[in-house]
């Protein structure tokens, strides 16, 4: 829930000043009128912050990532992609 804007009190986010003293990332991104953010779309997001495949990427920076908060599939979901499917169902 911490992904959604404006969310602050509600979801416990922690607080600028907090924010400063250690790098946040993926906290109040999401409008919270989005209806259709999945954990495919966090899963994309999170994996995109963390590779080596950038130079401004978590690893890359010689940074180790702590992914805290979020339900269980969140968090599996950057380590077993078993666990979500990615492909488009049509009804």
């Amino acid at each position: 829930m911490q992904v959604y804007e404006g969310l602050n009190i509600i979801t416990n986010k922690v607080s600028p000043q907090e924010q400063r003293l250690c790098q946040h990332h993926m906290i109040s991104f999401v409008d919270p009128l989005v209806m259709n953010y999945t954990v495919v779309d966090f899963r994309n997001k999170a994996t995109a912050l963390i590779s080596f495949e950038k130079a401004d990427n978590i690893f890359a920076r010689e940074k180790i990532p702590i992914v805290v908060g979020g339900t269980n599939y969140y968090i599996e979901s950057l380590l077993w992609k078993v666990l979500i499917n990615t492909k488009v169902m049509v009804v």
